[in-house]
């Protein structure tokens, strides 16, 4: 039998530990013309441009404001918006709306999340977040806690959580398709942004004029403007604005495992990474171009109440120079391309999931792709789950604003989850030291 799509969310709300849509009112001024949404946009190109576009489509929002510190991106999405006010600083621009707006998107580079995400709650704001919610792992509990006082309607901007690929790998875990969890493998290996040439220091060129430098480095540490090296795109190899290919790639890769699974507020035991050795100059400045991070997860009712390991495999399959038997450990483990040939897949992917159960493995490409079973004795694998794709994470989160209810990535845990990757993040910084990590009380113990 079908789910819809409504019996899915609060399967997800169910297996996430998260009260599904009674409780959650929905906004009850709506402040824009004809009695819509009104939405501000922080970010106007690239991912927040996809998020605009994907918002606009809500035919019961109004895009009431834009900002962007380009003003050559705010113009373009001035030109899609021709109604809206436009801003080049977003505290200003929250200020100035004050009570005209209901809801807003943070979609910038990851240092300036918290900041603009903590201000639109203060705000009583509905906020939409790109991943990861936050550069620095104080601000999670800061962000889930003031959204839960302020009862927001949040989505994490895992977008991909709505597409077949994603609901059906979380299917197969809520329904114990493949028995008790025993291991979770997540990897990207065509090499991200991470990779691209580590050199430092790096020549000063002139700030355009279009672009507000000094609020794109938000509270970063002052450096000078380089025409190639920040500004749009490419911030986030370095660790002042960007959080890794694990605070991008990963958290896709882990949030159908984090929902399937219910793991909600589940914090690691420990985590260990792996990364390359680089001169002192270079690791201060940038993320490691490979990594392998293992956290140690206690026991949840998916995995029969045994604890197990969660590992992040970011190698390269991509740059035919990463040869080296000292790289082959970022690879997921050899033995997956043969799982791989005997499912539907055919072929391990780039990029993708693999979970070991007690009674087989579900293997999970990432992109629009169905999941596959291979059981451990050799049966048939089950059918697929009768999930569809959600009309999109955007318009789930404007349902959810305007017709009450909670959104499949809700802050309230994937708070939780960003801040298990920025574990892992500070785990790769110190490669071989182990941090032990007390999710109660949001700590690392000595």
């Amino acid at each position: 039998m079908k789910t819809n799509r409504r019996q899915f969310i609060g399967g997800v709300a169910a297996a996430a530990g998260l009260a599904p849509f009674a409780g959650f009112p929905a906004v009850v001024k709506l402040r824009s013309p004809n009695s819509l949404l009104s939405h501000a946009c922080v970010g106007t190109a690239n991912m927040a441009l996809s998020d605009l576009m994907g918002l606009k489509a809500c035919r019961d929002l109004h895009i009431t404001a834009l900002c962007d510190v380009d003003a050559n991106f705010l113009n373009a999405a001035k030109a899609r918006c021709p109604d809206a006010r436009i801003y080049r600083n977003a505290y200003e621009m929250y200020e100035k709306e004050g009570d005209r707006i209901d809801s807003t998107n943070v979609s910038t580079p990851d240092h300036t999340h918290a900041g603009y995400i903590l201000d639109a709650l203060a705000r009583g704001l509905n906020v939409y977040g790109q991943k990861p919610l936050c550069h620095d792992l104080e601000d999670c509990r800061r962000i889930e806690k003031l959204a839960a006082e302020k009862k927001a309607v949040t989505q994490m901007g895992t977008q991909i959580a709505a597409w077949e690929c994603d609901r059906q790998t979380s299917a197969y875990l809520m329904q114990g398709v493949i028995g008790q969890v025993k291991h979770v493998w997540v990897f990207s290996n065509r090499g991200g942004q991470t990779t691209s040439d580590h050199t430092w220091p790096i020549a000063e060129d002139p700030v355009p004029e279009t672009l507000d430098w000094k609020t794109w480095l938000g509270k970063a540490p002052y450096r000078p403007f380089n025409a190639k090296a920040y500004h749009p795109f490419v911030w986030r190899r370095w660790r002042d604005f960007g959080t890794s290919w694990l605070g991008d790639l990963g958290l896709h890769l882990l949030s159908p495992v984090w929902i399937g699974m219910g793991l909600g507020k589940t914090g690691p035991l420990s985590v260990v990474a792996d990364a390359p050795v680089e001169p002192a100059e270079i690791r201060a400045q940038y993320w490691p171009r490979m990594s392998h991070i293992t956290w140690h997860m206690p026991g949840v009712k998916a995995s029969g109440g045994q604890p197990f390991d969660i590992e992040w495999c970011d190698g390269n399959l991509v740059n035919p120079k990463v040869t080296a038997a000292t790289d082959l450990k970022y690879l997921p483990p050899p033995e997956f391309k043969a799982l791989f040939a005997k499912s539907s897949i055919g072929s391990q992917p780039l990029q993708g999931r693999v979970v070991e159960g007690t009674e087989g493995w579900l293997l999970s490409v990432h992109f629009n792709h169905a999941p596959a079973v291979v059981m451990k004795n050799g049966g048939k694998a089950p059918a697929l789950p009768g999930v569809g794709p959600a009309p999109s994470h955007w318009r789930e989160y404007v349902d959810a604003c305007v017709q009450g209810g909670r959104t499949t990535s809700s802050f309230s845990w994937a708070s939780r989850l960003t801040e298990m990757t920025l574990l892992g993040n500070q785990a790769m910084i110190k490669p071989g030291v182990e941090i032990r990590w007390n999710a109660a009380a949001g700590r690392m113990e000595a």
